[in-house]
Formats: C-alpha cells, structure tokens, sequence
C-alpha cells in the first residue's frame, strides 16, 4: 500500500514571497530640544556614564535597592568588556572613512545579539576622527539632519535604533541624501529587514541608489561574535566584570547546558550575571550550572526580589491593603506593555492592574523602579514618563508571561487603548512572540484580545505601517492583527491611486490573508497589486521590474494555493525571466530572489505531474543557496533547507526513493535547529520536513523507520490547527491520513482505522467548503477507508 494519499509537493514555498513580511545607563542621548541644539553625543554620554560608575563601584554605591541586577546587562551600561565582532567593527569605520561610500547602512538581527553594543563601539572608534555620533529620537527624523547643519558641517553620523518601528524614514535619509556638508552617514539597526525597508527604498533617484546600496551591503549579525571563542568563554570573561560590580571576590565556574548552535550575547551575559547572583547569595559556592534556555526566566526571580525590596522599602507592602508579589509582577508588567507620557497616565495605568490602588505614591515607585531612559523626550519634549523593565527581551517574556497567567490582567491591558499605547503594545507583544517558545505558546492565549486591538485601533497611516512592519512575519499568534492592521493602512490609500505605496500594501494584504489560511480572498489584491506594478515597470522600468517580478512570483503562489497549478506556471515563469535577467546585472542583490524563483518553478512543475522538468531549476536553486548559505548560514540556511526538502520530493516523484532520503534527512536537520531557536516561524516547516521523511522510509519499504516522524508530524499539525485551523487543517488531513497508512503497512489495523475515518472526516468537511481544491481528496480518503475496512474484515 502506497503512502503518497493525499500528500503534495511539501516544503516548497509556505507562503507569498512579501514585501519583505518576509535595540556606558544615559548613552545614545538623542538630538534634543526646539532650540536647535545638541545633547550631549552617543560618545560623550558614554564617558559620562563610564565615570559615574567607576564611582560607583569605588564607593560600592550600587546596590539592589538602587537599580535591579537586570541593568547590569543593557548595552548602554556596558559592564561586561566587549569581545568580538572585529570584522563588523571594522567594516563599519572603514565605511564611515570612505567619502565614495553609500549614505546609509542597515545592521540586523534578533534582539539580544549586540546591534546597540556594537553602534556604542563604533562611536567611540571613531569619536577621535572628528566625527559626532547621535542617536536621532522619535518624531524628529523630518528635521535633525537641518537643526544640526544650522551649527555645524562637520562629520556626523546618525543612529536609529529599532528602525522598524519609525515613521519619519523616509524624510531623514532623503535629507542625508541631499546634505551638502561635510560627510554625514545614516545607520539603521533593526531586527529584521521587511517591508518598511522596501518601502523606504520608493523614494527618488538618489534615494532609490542609496536604499539599492544598502540592501547589497546589508550587516546581518550572527551569534557567533567571534570564531574559535566558545559561548564558555565569552561567559567567563562576562562573570568577571559583573563579579567585580557586584563586589563578589570570588567568581564561580558556570557551566552551561547543552544546545545546538551559538547563543547570542545577551544569554551568555545573562549566564554569567545569574552565575554571580548565585554566587552572591551563596557565598563559597564554586560551581553553578545554568540551563540557556530558562536563563532569562532565571534572571526575573532575581528581579522579582528586587521589586519586592524596593517596595518594601518605600512601605507599598505592609497593611492589609499593600501590594503583593503578584501585584509587584503585573504592576512592572503593565508599565513594560503600555508605558505612560506623564504622572497621571502612569495613575490611570495602575487601574489595569487588579487590586492594587491608584495612587500617585505608587505611580512614583514605579517610576523610580525603572526611570524613562535620558533619551525618550521627542522633538515636541514630550516622551515617556515610565521606564521599562531592561533589557528588551527580559520585558518581552515577562509581559507575556503575567498576561498569559492573568486573564484578567489581559483584558485589562488590552481594552480601551489610545493609539500610543495599542502600538506599543502590539510591537511588544509581536517581538515576544518570536523569541520564546513558551511566549509564543502563552501568546495564543491573548489573540483574540490582541486582534480586538488592532480592530479598534485608529491612527494615522505612518503609525499603523509602523506597527505592521514591528510585527514579525509569518507570525502564527499575530498573523490576524497584522491582517487587520494591513488592511486598515490599504484603506487610507483612495482606491483609484495607481502608486507604489498602494501595491504594495496590496501585496501585504494578499500575503497575509494567505496566511490566514484564505487564499481566494488573497487572490483579488495580489492581481491588483501586479496590475499596478506593470504599469508602473513600462514607465519606469529600472525602478518597478523587481517589484513587478515580485508580485509575478506572489500571483504563482496564491493560484497554487488554491489548487490551480495551470494558472499558476506562467507567472512563474514570467518571473524567473525578470530575476535571471537582473541577477545577471547585479547578482549580489538578486541571486537570492533567482533562487527563491527557481524553486517555485520546480514546485509548480511537480504539482503539474511533471517532476523531470521539475529537477533542474530545483538544483539550480540548491546550488545557489548553499553558495549563499556558506557565506550567510543564518541569513540562507532556512532557504537551503527549503531546496534540500524540495530536492528529496522531485527524486521520489521521479521514482529515485534512495536518492531522496539523504536531502530529506538534511531538510529535517535544519529545521529541527530552526524551530528551536524560533517555534513560531519554523515549526509549520519541521511538521513539513517529518512528514517528508515518513514519506521517505515509505517508499523505501521501511515503515517501522517511518512511523517516529509520521507521529511527530501528526503532533505538531494538531497544534497548529488549534491555532490557525484555516491554515492547517489540510495538513493535519494528510497527516492523519498518512499515520493511517503507516499503520495498515505495519498490520497494526485497529490504529489505522481510526486515524483514517478521522481524515476521511476533515476531508469531507473541507470539500464541502472548497470542492476544487478538496472532493479529490476526500474521495481518494474513503477509498482508503474501504480498502482498509475490507483488510481488517478478511483477516
């Protein structure tokens, strides 16, 4: 019995290729004031904080009741000595030096791996080469360029940091682009590139070359911050400098756990802190062992204990009415999702948070607890009056948590939200969703809360693309409300305007209501977006063909998803023509869209019957990829992965089941790393990857080989159906389907049975509701029950 039932060429393209949907305590003070002048510079700010706390730690001033031992991990504090990134160092100055060099310069990566610490170094380098270094605040991107001009022409560079979340881009690197004084440069850090980045680039001529430049030359940031020093060392050295902040004499041995891969900065220095804090409240302890994936759970007890002897201290926990543990908790949890612009928002904040009572004394503790950064006041001198909890991920994980314990808390937090406080809040809660398992797990818990925020939430177009491109894509917890958001945005633009801005939320909107699940509702703005964008490419083609090609490649995936592999192959092939073409011209900028195109190509080729013209392009692909992956393993490897697995289906539909198993295996490999570090983004693939391998030892006649990541598969697909059953419930059919089978083969006929009616069910009821995608299936589902039923009858 053949396990191939209702199972399509899998690990191809998840989704439309988007839009790109595809963060020394005052340092980085940023350029202030209506008056036109300067705070003191990212450089001058450091020595200053440099100072005070070497007199600090001379005077051992710095205690728990002062700041939390969180503090002591924030960039800005710089305590740990930093180690590393000598290449990136380097390619930064070397690029401010150049005076032939592009404008501007994106740097990316997750949240933790050192971007803020790294634009801290590079400040200091340079310091002594003349130039001025400043961190460019909200709202002021329009202006500071020119304020800054108005007293000088000499050497500045500009910094902002989490740029996926401004609004104001646009307008600053057109100013940088037209500044005529001396050499100015732009540096953007952000966690990912995506839409906001394409967007940034549609701007004119010099800005387009500019935004060209800087996407060849993009800086993504690995864990690894140098070759040959183990996360062993880099934890070691850490302790030491915290040791000595801490004033404990002797510095224990840590010892991490075990974990694939390279951890980034901000856990190892989280190791070594909680390594000393144990060390410090056991005094003679020698050896202290420190899981990496819990550390920053670990590292909030401590905070937690620092909360509480705070407010102890300033008498908010004695009588029947102070505050509790709990209360400590939520109150710090409020303040990190929501934030407050003054003391009576930060009052009215407290009403969130249940039992505890709205008071000016308690909105005064917590203000203390964690104080606004130096650098939040805006252009208009406003900003934030409550700090946060620090750093950023340590924030993140704990608002999730205590919303996910609390629905109460939830409700509260997440109703009745002006429009600065629902964007902070989904930027919050969307970084979270894509750092932590158990984050991304207790998320789930609030969307609908969340969605309902962004239902109700008006602002003006720039915040609400702002708060789009902050949520991660593809997000399984917050893919409804960036649907939700997108479209909101699209509905801004008059509907007969036949611009770039509008194809390309059109794109957004297509995308991601495919990934809700719903690709015929996806499929009327992805043909719009791709109307616009021919037009757009006649008139001006070096500008619009990749936004054409990209739109081309998006139309493909949607008819495939919606089961018309005919309809699907043209575009296809239209858009393979485009990205050979200008990969030809410019291959560091396009060779990974080439191979993205390419793969498609295969996938539509094999849906169509036709694996043999499906092999070339699909090795072509891989080839690149691996070219691209030796060189850029984070960046490509999810993208190497994809080819491996695309590889090991066309040789098994070739009737080449050994040739098929080898990529198969490595596919599965990757993505089990992946979904790792990263559950809610790859753990649709690895469901893909395990049923793929079942698939495999089937055809090799080994189904007990089979059965381990048939059942795995199954597992996760029940999961992910919970979550998003539009989406899913396809696959968790053909994963039920193909258990069933495995089963049958290994005469195990009363599991089998089950499992296949359960399928024949699903099938059913997703015919009713799409009959052309569907009614093949579900018939091909009951003729296996049959045989099944007539096996189990005969014996």
């Amino acid at each position: 019995m053949g396990l191939g039932v209702g199972l399509a060429l899998a690990g191809g393209v998840a989704g439309a290729v988007t839009d790109g949907k595809a963060s020394t305590a005052v340092l980085g003070a940023a350029i202030a004031g209506t008056l036109g002048a300067f705070a003191p510079t990212v450089y001058d700010a450091a020595v200053a904080r440099r100072r005070a706390m070497d007199d600090a730690e001379s005077a051992a001033a710095l205690t728990d009741l002062d700041a939390g031992p969180a503090t002591l991990l924030t960039a800005r504090r710089a305590v740990a000595d930093f180690i590393g990134r000598a290449g990136e160092l380097q390619a930064l100055a070397d690029w401010c030096a150049d005076p032939d060099a592009t404008r501007m310069r994106l740097v990316t990566g997750p949240g933790g791996v050192g971007k803020t610490r790294l634009m801290l170094e590079l400040s200091a380098r340079i310091h002594d080469r003349g130039w001025l270094v400043a961190e460019v605040g909200e709202r002021q991107e329009a202006t500071v360029l020119e304020r800054y001009r108005q007293t000088s022409d000499g050497r500045v560079l500009l910094v902002v940091d989490y740029a996926e979340t401004r609004t104001g881009l646009e307008a600053l690197l057109a100013s940088v682009v037209a500044d005529r004084g001396a050499e100015v440069r732009l540096l953007l850090l952000a966690r990912s590139a995506g839409e906001w980045w394409d967007r940034l680039g549609a701007g004119e001529p010099p800005v387009r070359k500019a935004h060209a430049r800087a996407t060849v030359e993009r800086m993504e940031l690995a864990s690894e911050v140098q070759a040959g020093l183990t996360d062993a060392q880099v934890v070691a050295s850490a302790a030491a400098d915290f040791a000595r902040v801490r004033h404990v004499a002797d510095v224990p041995e840590i010892v991490l756990s075990e974990r694939r891969g390279r951890a980034r900065i901000l856990d190892l220095h989280a190791a070594a802190l909680v390594g000393v804090l144990e060390a410090e409240r056991v005094p003679g302890t020698g050896t202290v062992h420190v899981d990496l994936a819990e550390v920053l759970a670990e590292l909030l007890g401590h905070e937690r204990r620092f909360w509480q002897r705070s407010a102890e201290t300033a008498g908010l926990c004695a009588g029947p009415g102070g505050l509790t543990p709990v209360m400590l908790g939520q109150l710090v949890a409020a303040a990190s999702l929501l934030g407050a612009r003054d003391r009576s928002e930060a009052v009215a904040l407290l009403g969130r948070v249940p039992e505890v009572p709205v008071s000016g004394r308690v909105a005064d503790w917590l203000r203390g607890l964690y104080p606004p950064d130096a650098d939040s006041t805006d252009s208009t001198g406003g900003g934030e009056w409550l700090g946060s909890l620090r750093p950023d991920r340590l924030a993140e994980l704990h608002v999730s948590r205590e919303l996910a314990d609390s629905d109460e808390l939830a409700l509260r937090c997440l109703r009745d939200l002006d429009t600065a406080q629902a964007r902070q809040a989904l930027i919050v809660l969307g970084r979270a969703s894509v750092d932590y398992e158990p984050a991304e797990q207790l998320l789930h818990r609030i969307v609908p809360l969340v969605a309902g925020v962004a239902a109700e939430l008006e602002a003006p177009r720039e915040t609400l693309a702002a708060i789009s491109a902050a949520i991660p894509y593809p997000s399984l917890a917050l893919a409804e409300a960036d649907a939700i958001i997108a479209r909101k945005v699209l509905e801004s633009i008059p509907a007969g305007e036949r611009t770039a801005e509008r194809a390309s939320w059109l794109t957004t909107v297509g995308t991601l209501t495919a990934q809700l699940g719903r690709p015929a509702d996806a499929l009327p703005p992805t043909q719009e977006a791709l109307t616009i964008r021919r037009e757009l490419a006649e008139t001006n083609p070096d500008r619009y063909r990749p936004d054409l090609a990209r739109s081309l490649s998006n139309l493909g995936v949607q008819f495939s998803e919606l089961g018309r592999p005919a309809d699907a192959l043209p575009p296809t092939q239209e858009a393979l023509t485009i990205y050979r073409e200008l990969a030809e011209t410019n291959p560091d900028r396009y060779r990974p869209d080439l191979a993205d195109s390419l793969s498609n190509l295969g996938v539509r080729f094999a849906a169509l019957g036709r694996p043999a013209d499906a092999l070339p392009p699909t090795q072509e692909a891989l080839t690149i990829r691996q070219e691209l992956a030796e060189t850029n393993p984070d960046r490509y490897r999810p993208d190497l992965a994809t080819s491996l697995s695309n590889l090991g289906t066309t040789f098994s539909e070739l009737g080449r089941p050994a040739d098929a198993l080898p990529p198969t295996q490595e596919a599965l490999t990757i993505y089990r790393e992946l979904a790792e570090t990263n559950p809610d983004r790859y753990r649709p693939d690895l469901a893909r990857s395990l049923s793929n391998l079942g698939v495999r030892f089937a055809a090799l006649g080994r189904p007990a080989d089979a059965l381990p990541p048939t059942q795995e598969a199954l597992t996760i697909y029940r999961d992910l159906t919970e979550t998003n059953p539009d989406r899913y419930r396809p696959d968790l059919a053909t994963s039920l389907t193909n258990l069933g089978i495995t089963f049958a083969e290994l005469e195990r006929l009363d599991e089998a049975l089950p499992l296949v009616l359960e399928g024949v069910d699903l099938w059913r009821d997703l015919a009713d509701r799409d009959a052309q995608r569907f009614a093949a299936r579900h018939e091909a589902s009951i003729n296996l029950l049959k045989a099944l039923t007539r096996e189990q009858d005969e014996s």
